[in-house]
């Protein structure tokens, strides 16, 4: 009986301290959403000084400068949230300390009495004629336990005086730390207002030149999706091409070998956690067909995802797998395709390649170099192929990749 009671009490108590634990958890899960923010936005900094050292217009920098207005914007919230988090610990606090005020004097005012007490039954002589006058030997024992009892709670009392002050100058430090801590980060959000409304003045300018150079980036897009077109029609014959080669060899229709079967749900099981194929980048052409977010009258046709890195950035193998084509494409340079099992990560844009056909990758190898684009920057293009018995098409890499 006495241990369900016990269990009960540990329950309520994990109960009536939950919401406390919530509240941290939620501030430091706030913390690292603002430290990958900041990362973010430092990156799209440096991809806009870039871009903007040609002392052109490219849509490479319109397309960075929104990503970073929305960074901004989500920072902007999040400092918001934790100034919630903050004020709802102030009063937390303040809680605490009114009440550790309130026990404090109730402490103090208990203890007068006793002091009180004691001064006035201060003769020396008053315990002992106290303990003698028991008219049994019984009582005078209990008498005797009595006086040193309350000679006990009077040392306790003190303590607990002691530790309720030590705990009220704590609590106070500790609000006077969390009342610092929202002054700071209220500076850091005004300051971070005005960089936001910087970057949107800055986007305003760039949309009246757009709406002068529209055509021209309009002829801009089209060429970008013909090259896309290319670069996909080259990737299906590639891959119908060893499909071919493999039926050959095996006389039998294709179908993975239990390593390739082994391969495929190996790569499967990464959805969503595969590395980026470039180390720092923003997506600024997303997967499919869609309107162009700033030239109204074009259309984009994306068979993968475009990455914005810097220039002549490394690109990488986003797992494991072996290298089944190296392509050159016109207006693409050259292509590198890594197979998975039935899946086929392809790799454009690429001015050198460190690889060659039949080499076995690892994840995070680097397979070649980006071209240099004209803005100062270079743009990784980045697809994911599945193979079916039904036939073959893409998937949307921003699924696959993590976040």
């Amino acid at each position: 009986m006495n241990k369900q009671l016990i269990y009960i009490f540990i329950v309520l108590l994990s109960f009536f301290n939950l919401p406390s634990f919530l509240s941290q958890k939620k501030s430091e899960l706030l913390k690292k959403q603002e430290k990958i923010l900041l990362e973010k936005i430092e990156n799209t900094k440096v991809l806009i000084n870039q871009t903007r050292a040609t002392k052109k217009l490219t849509l490479s920098e319109i397309n960075i400068v929104n990503r970073q207005i929305r960074y901004r914007q989500k920072l902007i919230d999040n400092y918001n949230f934790q100034l919630r988090k903050m004020d709802e610990k102030i009063q937390e606090i303040n809680r605490q300390v009114n009440s550790l005020k309130n026990t404090n004097k109730i402490l103090k005012e208990e203890y007068k009495k006793m002091l009180l007490y004691a001064f006035k039954n201060r003769d020396p002589n008053y315990k002992f004629l106290y303990i003698i006058s028991a008219s049994t030997f019984s009582e005078a024992f209990h008498r005797m336990k009595y006086i040193q009892h309350y000679k006990d709670y009077r040392l306790k009392q003190i303590d607990r005086i002691k530790k309720t002050q030590e705990a009220l100058a704590l609590s106070k430090e500790e609000l006077n730390e969390e009342i610092k801590n929202k002054k700071d980060l209220l500076e850091i959000k005004e300051k971070e207002k005005l960089n936001y409304l910087t970057d949107k003045n800055s986007q305003l300018i760039s949309l009246e030149k757009i709406k002068r150079n529209e055509n021209k980036l309009a002829e801009e897009l089209e060429k970008n999706n013909a090259e896309r077109r290319e670069i996909a029609k080259a990737v299906k014959k590639a891959i119908e091409d060893e499909i071919r080669a493999l039926e050959k060899l095996k006389k039998a229709k294709f179908s993975l070998t239990p390593e390739g079967l082994a391969m495929s749900k190996s790569f499967n099981k990464n959805k969503g956690k595969l590395i980026w194929p470039v180390e720092r980048g923003e997506i600024t052409s997303k997967y499919g067909r869609h309107q162009h977010h700033v030239v109204s009258t074009a259309f984009v046709d994306n068979n993968g995802i475009d990455i914005t890195t810097s220039k002549n950035a490394n690109v990488r193998s986003v797992f494991e797998g072996k290298v089944t084509s190296v392509l050159i494409i016109p207006g693409a340079g050259r292509v590198v395709m890594v197979s998975h099992g039935e899946y086929r990560t392809v790799y454009a844009n690429l001015q050198e390649v460190y690889v060659k056909k039949g080499d076995i990758v690892k994840r995070k190898e680097t397979l070649g170099k980006l071209l240099a684009k004209e803005s100062g920057i270079s743009e990784s293009h980045f697809e994911i192929w599945r193979i079916l018995s039904s036939g073959m098409d893409t998937v949307n890499p921003s699924l696959w990749l993590s976040k």
